[in-house]
């Protein structure tokens, strides 16, 4: 029944015009269809990009965080020292960045103190 129906389509020159026709919307649909999964592919790149920074950000704060936790755990008489030096340092005229650096704590703690002792 089927190689029937194919003959007498291949016999009328309407079907085999519609054939051909229907073959350019498919390569035409293949093409869009190539073209997008393309922009697909960059998109899906930049988020994994993104999400990869986001990663490193967020070990950035964790890390943040665990020191924060360890500072506030220390003995206050370590955290009394270190602020006494913080000031020491900064009235020995030591800019922010190295009293952080000799101290071995964050500038912006180092800001904090010398702002909080002003």
């Amino acid at each position: 029944m089927i190689k029937g129906i194919l003959k007498q389509r291949k016999k009328t020159g309407k079907v085999k015009e519609a054939d051909r026709l229907l073959q350019l919307e498919l390569s035409e649909i293949e093409e869009l269809s190539s073209l997008l999964m393309s922009r697909v592919d960059k998109r899906v790149r930049a988020l994994s990009e993104v999400e990869q920074r986001l990663d490193e950000k967020i070990e950035i704060l964790e890390n943040l965080l665990i020191q924060a936790e360890n500072i506030l755990q220390e003995p206050v008489s370590t955290l009394d020292y270190r602020y006494k030096e913080v000031i020491l340092l900064s009235r020995k005229g030591l800019k922010i960045e190295e009293i952080a650096s000799l101290l071995d704590i964050p500038g912006g703690e180092v800001e904090f103190i010398i702002n909080m002792n002003a």
